[in-house]
């Protein structure tokens, strides 16, 4: 959990976040993102370290516009052919891009010609197109395929955990301000929602099904030990987050709307 100012870009935390799974020896080798995280530079930068970012790209083509995407591309970015599925007499590659040429006679008396990038010159008609370009190209080729929506669907699961910290604990109206406030409270609100996960979890574990004693039942019979847990790890969070000491000696758990549960922890005085 990172809490930014308001201004700040979120697509700007994809790579950090990637950085910091990885320190603690879990990161991923995909990632399935919104089309906010998905831009070029973010992919770039996430595939040197070793993950596949899997997201919508970004923007819209101009009605009527025949863009890179259109054209048949090489594993490389190349084009092998155009729309029309003629290929190219030529191919040449640069510092910044590819360029193909195209028979002029083909070109002439196409239907498309209008709407095409080519442009004529001495030798034929040319097609250049950054490195950036043809990948953003090959992207939204990969869209259209039945792969992409096999693989990208399962990104839709996240939305009812963003839901569920916002409706079960109000993270989007807080009664503070200021960016260690907010921060801090956020926080601990992201700790809740992982205990109602956990006791989700523990609870689906039914006795003779395989599974263990439900979570429900432990707190019963060890609350001492699993309000122990709970407590240093707000204490954690606060000594990380605030750099208070905190008086461990008065917790109070108690239900408030949806019987979301909220632990105080008191600032030591003195």
């Amino acid at each position: 959990m990172h809490v930014e100012r308001a201004h700040e870009s979120d697509a700007n935390g994809l790579i950090p976040a990637i950085e910091a799974t990885q320190k603690r020896n879990l990161g991923p080798k995909e990632a399935l993102c919104d089309s906010l995280y998905g831009s070029d530079k973010n992919c770039e930068d996430a595939k040197e370290l070793g993950v596949e970012i899997v997201a919508p790209t970004m923007g819209k083509r101009k009605g009527g516009k025949t863009g890179p995407a259109d054209f048949g591309l090489s594993d490389g970015g190349v084009v092998v052919s155009c729309p029309r599925g003629r290929e190219p007499i030529e191919t040449k590659h640069g510092k910044s891009g590819h360029c193909a040429v195209f028979d002029s006679r083909h070109c002439d008396g196409c239907p498309e010609n209008e709407n095409c990038p080519a442009k004529k010159g001495k030798k034929g008609h040319y097609v250049r197109y950054t490195y950036k370009e043809a990948r953003i190209a090959k992207r939204r080729a990969f869209e259209k395929t039945d792969e992409f929506a096999e693989r990208y669907r399962w990104r839709a699961g996240v939305e009812a955990t963003m839901s569920e910290l916002d409706r079960r604990t109000g993270a989007k109206h807080l009664r503070v301000r200021g960016l260690a406030a907010v921060r801090y409270r956020v926080i601990l609100k992201a700790v809740a929602i992982n205990l109602f996960r956990a006791t989700a979890a523990g609870n689906a574990r039914k006795p003779g099904n395989g599974g263990g004693k439900s979570l429900v039942l432990m707190i019963g019979k060890k609350t001492n030990y699993i309000f122990e847990i709970i407590v240093h790890i707000f204490g954690l969070i606060d000594s990380l987050l605030s750099k208070k000491k905190v008086d461990f000696c008065e917790c109070r758990l108690f239900n408030k709307s949806d019987s979301f549960c909220f632990l105080f922890l008191r600032e030591h005085q003195g």
